[in-house]
């Protein structure tokens, strides 16, 4: 699929945000920051340098170099070895030493998240770089790349539309392949099997790849991850599943209900809820809406519906680029409560409700911020989807 990226308009972008930080240096370390510099797949820990004068490089493990030089967008890529002289942060250090930049202010990608693999900067690798450039200036520069990506051009749009068919295709498959006694391996298998037909090139690695759950599994309090078990299916259990598609570094996220014969009537009001709850999160999507407003509206109606002690008190993360499933996040904290939806914007409207004993109902699905509301990137629409054997 030929989609057009600007990236020296991404550079730009990133060079903007540095100004408003003041920062002569930027080394990225975490995953969105690596995909979005560079525009390749990147699984090794890595560097990408961005100076205020034109300077862009990345710096991957030797291995992948020549992949890297095929694949990546950038002129300048180095190879790195865990060698003495050829390790990354001697690398590192050698590329601001030969740019002058001993004594700037750098920025680094420094902090923590609920995510375990983002790629924020070791301690270690802070207290070698504070020995290697005991005149240099170094601060947290995770805004950086967090509001450079924020808003997508048409060609990330159009890839995470193409990725959002795949999801679809994926949830339509396990549907016509539904019946009591297959596994929820089997399941996330009919499903992966039509993403990769379909041209995925990598599954969602942060919460197990594709999830599926069905009856007690899929029901748990709280219930956010779900990977595929060898548990069977059994008639009135509801079911889960959750993929993860990936067209050209850019992701989709659709999880949808199921069930085998018909809901009994507290499913059936469970479902009832959820689907107003759905509609009322995506609804609030909007352009202008603050992340706290967004959350509010949402528990609000969960609250009025009944079933707030029944949810996750989370309704979304932001989606984009390989790595980019944290910002902006729709829960009710410091860090994101006052942030504005933009357009352009993508979004994963989020909604887990789950009554122990009864069933469990998950929403993902991928929503593009404009100025009248969520738009649903997915076909695939919120709802208990039944299914008679």
């Amino acid at each position: 699929m030929n989609v057009f990226i600007d990236y020296p308009k991404r550079l730009r972008k990133i060079r903007e945000e540095m100004k408003l930080s003041g920062l002569d240096l930027f080394i990225g370390t975490r995953t969105v920051s690596l995909s979005f510099v560079a525009g390749a797949f990147i699984p090794w820990r890595s560097t990408v340098i961005v100076s205020q004068d034109g300077y862009a490089t990345l710096t991957t493990l030797l291995i992948d170099l020549e992949r890297m030089k095929h694949e990546s967008w950038l002129e300048t890529i180095h190879g790195y070895a865990p060698l003495p002289g050829m390790d990354l942060w001697d690398l590192a250090v050698h590329q601001v030493k030969s740019l002058g930049l001993e004594k700037a202010r750098i920025g680094l990608e420094i902090g923590h998240s609920p995510r375990g693999n983002t790629g924020y900067l070791f301690s270690t690798e802070l207290d070698f770089l504070k020995q290697a450039l005991p005149d240099a200036v170094f601060q947290p520069a995770n805004n950086i790349v967090d509001r450079a990506s924020y808003i997508k051009e048409p060609g990330e749009i159009q890839l995470m539309r193409q990725a959002a068919a795949m999801a679809d295709a994926a949830i339509e498959r396990v549907k016509e392949s539904l019946y009591v006694g297959m596994s929820e391996a089997e399941i996330a298998g009919i499903g992966e099997m039509e993403l990769r037909r379909l041209g995925s090139s990598y599954h969602w690695a942060v919460t197990g790849s594709s999830e599926v759950a069905s009856g007690y599994r899929a029901s748990w309090a709280m219930n956010g991850t779900t990977p595929p078990s060898t548990k069977l299916i059994a008639r009135g259990e509801n079911i889960i599943a959750d993929f993860h598609p990936c067209c050209s570094l850019y992701y989709s996220d659709l999880a949808h209900n199921f069930i085998i014969g018909k809901p009994n009537t507290e499913q059936a009001r469970l479902a009832d809820a959820f689907r107003t709850t759905a509609d009322t999160l995506v609804g609030a999507l909007k352009e202008g809406n603050t992340v706290g407003g967004v959350f509010r509206t949402v528990y609000d109606k969960l609250m009025e519906l009944g079933y707030a002690g029944y949810t996750i008190p989370s309704f979304g993360h932001g989606l984009g680029i390989m790595g980019h499933e944290w910002y902006p996040a729709i829960v009710d904290n410091d860090e994101f409560r006052d942030v504005v939806l933009e357009e352009n914007a993508v979004e994963v409207a989020f909604l887990s409700m789950a009554v122990p004993g009864v069933c469990g109902m998950r929403l993902e699905t991928p929503v593009l911020v404009t100025k009248s509301g969520g738009e649903m990137l997915c076909a695939t629409r919120p709802v208990l989807t039944v299914v008679d054997d």
